[in-house]
């Protein structure tokens, strides 16, 4: 059993591989959502913009801290740097908004068998992703009312607009791009891709440890980083924000688009190779313990 413990428990080197690995595929993941067609209806805009189900599945097969915190952080840099621009306090919400929303996801399942597990922490981590981002433009709505204030109901007609956006962020991103695809292959890949790390694969009586739900310095720290967002966002309407745009970004159009798919791509495959060289290493030295 302690064996069993500690094959599931990840080193410094294995975090730092599913950081890598969960950035990566992120990054790719990206590139392709920017290839899929945005639609407009009316006000609303439907989009995949919670293009995440490969992120959610590894955060709800191995720790959920470093694979959400590695798909934010390669949002930031194959969404924006690399592609030659950053949005400033813009780029603040969106790290926060996803690193929480797939953080709180992967800590919702204990047993990566159990679907309702699965499908609970999807749809909670659209709802944060989606939500947060919902509740920051309402406050910039809510922000210039006084400018609104000139058309009678425009403010209240922009609060509906995104809260309809909201909804329909949660069909499309949380349902069509997040939870069908991950009840599909979580199930699946519990049990075959653990061993790629050299770690056993989770199961309930191996699931991550009960925390409890009053943690309040958990809850301290979520407030703390809506808090961030809120203020990011204000810095932004006044217009404190710091924008930054390459010039080769546009001097290369869509091929910027294609050399972040195959740096992403480049990255994922060399992560995965120390993967497989880190599997035979973790397997030669559990084997060597199993006769101590």
């Amino acid at each position: 059993m302690e064996h069993a413990k500690k094959r599931c428990e990840l080193t410094q080197s294995q975090k730092l591989m599913v950081f890598t690995l969960s950035m990566s595929l992120y990054g790719l993941s990206s590139m392709a959502e920017e290839l899929l067609p945005v639609m407009n209806l009316g006000p609303l805009v439907l989009s995949a913009e919670y293009f995440a189900f490969i992120p959610l599945a590894m955060c709800m097969l191995f720790h959920p801290f470093y694979t959400a915190l590695g798909a934010a952080t390669g949002g930031l840099v194959f969404g924006g740097i690399l592609a030659g621009q950053f949005g400033g306090f813009g780029e603040i919400e969106q790290f926060i908004a996803l690193s929480l929303g797939l953080f709180v996801a992967g800590s919702l399942v204990r047993d990566p068998k159990n679907k309702k597990q699965i499908a609970a922490g999807a749809l909670a981590g659209a709802v944060i992703f989606h939500g947060i981002g919902s509740m920051a433009d309402i406050q910039q709505v809510i922000l210039s009312i006084n400018d609104l204030q000139t058309v009678p109901g425009l403010a209240e007609i922009l609060i509906l607009v995104e809260v309809g956006s909201f909804l329909t962020a949660i069909v499309i991103s949380g349902l069509l791009f997040g939870l069908l695809p991950t009840l599909y292959l979580v199930p699946l890949l519990n049990g075959k891709i653990e061993p790629i790390l050299g770690v056993g694969a989770r199961s309930h009586s191996q699931a991550l440890p009960e925390k409890k739900t009053s943690d309040v310095r958990g809850i301290a720290k979520v407030l703390l980083l809506i808090g961030i967002v809120f203020v990011s966002d204000y810095l932004y309407e006044a217009g404190l924000n710091v924008e930054w745009q390459a010039s080769f970004a546009k001097a290369l159009g869509h091929q910027v688009l294609l050399i972040n798919l195959f740096a992403a791509g480049a990255i994922a495959t060399t992560t995965m190779g120390f993967m497989a060289e880190h599997k035979n290493r973790s397997l030669t030295e559990y084997s060597q313990e199993d006769y101590l």
